[in-house]
């Protein structure tokens, strides 16, 4: 009675249906999962990277990109899954009030971030050698600056959101008393714009002037002109991506602060939908960083070589690592000592055999034996049977 709007924080509750009690936890937890997977590769891409030394300001950014979506997945998708399921809040006080906000803080981080990420990308093509190498003081109070901001503007989320008893269910609501619905007129109208409008146009802009100012670098790769177009359009899309798909979201929060009665409100199904829907851009900006990025690729491919030259060998793996790695080789070897055995006279051929061994066979010595003792006389014709077959072709 003394509220002029109220509304569930943290998931809608109160709901019937198998599709929202069952259907879309399951929903919410591949997508938990897909995200974590994609978003760990894609970190672990970038450290590697680092590493080796392979530094940037865009690169970066793009961890902390990585990181506000990794702190999306981790701690609100399974809490909204919790509640579609029980349909009553289960998680306390402490974080009814700050579910929403931490939501909204780390979606405005990446907005802030994606903002400076195309002001970078075009510095770094407008100016490439004074943007070449990373500056971590400068960089540092950027990522401070864009989370402070975040964490300060989606504040009211804070204050207005609280704990309610209905039929024995605790709810989380987000409710705005009357002497505060002037201030949440005028912060409903401001806050979009602030956290979604302006660095979405900031970042459209400097992507569109970086497209128009491209130009080619010498002794960076065959087509470099190309090279540096497709990784600003990689990053343009993974900017889009987002406006795209947290638009609806917007769309939505406007509409249930500006609805004055319970007719006027937006529907649940829909409020459910731009939620996923949001949930699932943290999964697909590693897929389209996958897709479009030749770097990413090949970075994935030496991580996993890492990984299998680090795999602890069985008991049984006893032979040489040359001859594990490549079969052929020791077939050559072989070869070459057959060749080499052939080569030998027949003395040491068998002095190196009796040697190896230790065993001559009866048989064998008594042949070598013959052949050592056996001389043929001069008058003696060694091989009579070829002059036979002269003769009778004379005649």
């Amino acid at each position: 009675m003394n509220v002029t709007l109220l509304h569930f924080a943290g998931g809608i509750q109160l709901l019937d249906g198998m599709e929202i009690t069952v259907v879309l936890p399951v929903i919410l937890a591949v997508t938990c999962f897909v995200g974590v997977v994609g978003n760990l590769l894609i970190l672990a891409i970038l450290v590697h990277d680092f590493r080796k030394g392979k530094t940037s300001i865009v690169n970066a950014l793009v961890i902390n990109l990585t990181t506000a979506d990794l702190l999306i997945i981790l701690f609100c998708i399974p809490i909204r899954a919790v509640t579609y399921f029980k349909q009553s809040w289960t998680f306390g006080s402490f974080v009814c009030k700050t579910t929403d906000w931490f939501l909204h803080c780390c979606l405005v981080a990446k907005s802030f971030t994606l903002a400076a990420m195309g002001k970078a990308r075009y510095n770094y093509v407008l100016n490439p050698p004074k943007f070449l190498h990373l500056h971590p003081k400068r960089l540092i109070g950027v990522v401070l600056s864009i989370w402070t901001i975040s964490s300060m503007l989606p504040i009211p989320h804070v204050v207005f959101t609280t704990m309610e008893e209905e039929s024995s269910n605790t709810l989380c609501v987000f409710e705005i008393p009357f002497y505060a619905s002037n201030f949440m007129n005028v912060f409903s109208k401001i806050y979009p714009v602030v956290a979604y409008m302006l660095p979405m146009l900031f970042t459209v802009t400097c992507y569109t002037k970086t497209m128009l100012r491209t130009k080619p670098r010498r002794n960076r790769t065959s087509n470099p002109r190309h090279q540096s177009k497709r990784i600003t359009l990689m990053l343009m899309c993974v900017s889009c991506a987002y406006a795209l798909m947290w638009l609806p979201e917007w769309i939505g929060w406007i509409w249930a602060r500006h609805s004055y009665n319970k007719s006027s409100a937006p529907p649940a199904t829909f409020m459910i939908y731009v939620q996923v829907l949001l949930f699932i851009n943290s999964t697909v900006n590693p897929m389209i960083l996958m897709a479009m990025s030749e770097d990413f690729r090949d970075g994935l491919a030496s991580i996993w070589g890492l990984v299998k030259r680090r795999r602890p060998r069985g008991a049984g793996e006893n032979r040489s690592p040359k001859a594990e790695e490549n079969g052929a080789e020791m077939g050559t070897s072989v070869i070459h000592s057959l060749q080499d055995l052939q080569t030998l006279p027949i003395e040491e051929h068998s002095e190196a055999s009796a040697n190896k061994t230790g065993i001559i066979l009866p048989d064998v010595e008594h042949f070598w034996q013959h052949r050592r003792n056996t001389t043929a006389a001069e008058e003696t014709d060694p091989i009579p049977w070829e002059h036979e077959e002269s003769l009778q072709s004379a005649q």
